[in-house]
């Protein structure tokens, strides 16, 4: 008898045991994530792949098609040293490193193929490709690029900088002199010492 009453009281708490596991409440998790957010900024909740649907719902239908799948044919210099594959895959790690996907394949002795799934990349491809010294020209969308120059023309400012020899007979600046540079409007800017003044 006893036995049977202990056993009958184990049942019993197993069994309000079970009962109060079903009346556990359930996380709302929407509602949690929502209480999370409504302290946030807008511009703290909007991520890198927002802003990209945003640039893709504001382009025209022409627009949209350049930003899907894109291919650029890159021509290169005559006598290159490297290897094409070898340049293919330096190119790839570059710009990966800076954010773009992109495929590069050797379509000819002097050719490379760029592909990038995403179209929006082209403009940073383009200018990547400007910056590297092997490349002679890059056709995409069925237009020929040569590589656009880096170096600033030089100024007439800068060629009499360079042609004056600052310690010469006659020159403004002589040995153990100093003077005011004068600013292009006529304000003076900051006095410039001669190289043998010491402080």
């Amino acid at each position: 008898m006893r036995w049977l009453s202990l056993q009958l009281l184990v049942l019993l708490g197993l069994l309000l045991l079970s009962l109060e596991c079903d009346h556990t409440k359930t996380i709302d998790y929407e509602a949690l994530e929502k209480a999370w957010e409504a302290d946030d900024d807008e511009h703290e909740l909007r991520t890198e792949g927002d802003k990209r649907y945003r640039q893709l719902a504001d382009k025209n239908e022409k627009d949209a098609r350049a930003l899907g799948p894109q291919m650029i044919f890159v021509t290169m210099k005559n006598g290159h040293s490297e290897p094409l594959p070898d340049v293919a895959s330096r190119w790839k790690e570059m710009l990966w490193n800076g954010g773009v996907e992109v495929n590069i394949y050797e379509v000819a002795d002097s050719k490379l193929l760029i592909g990038l799934q995403k179209g929006f990349f082209v403009d940073d491809v383009k200018r990547f490709l400007d910056e590297q010294h092997e490349v002679k020209e890059y056709e995409w969308n069925s237009n020929t690029y040569s590589k656009r120059p880096r170096h600033k023309k030089r100024t007439e400012k800068s060629r009499r900088k360079k042609s004056s020899d600052p310690g010469a007979k006659g020159s403004k600046r002589s040995k153990g002199s100093h003077m005011k540079r004068s600013h292009p409007r006529g304000k003076p800017m900051q006095t410039e010492f001669a190289a043998n003044d010491e402080l």
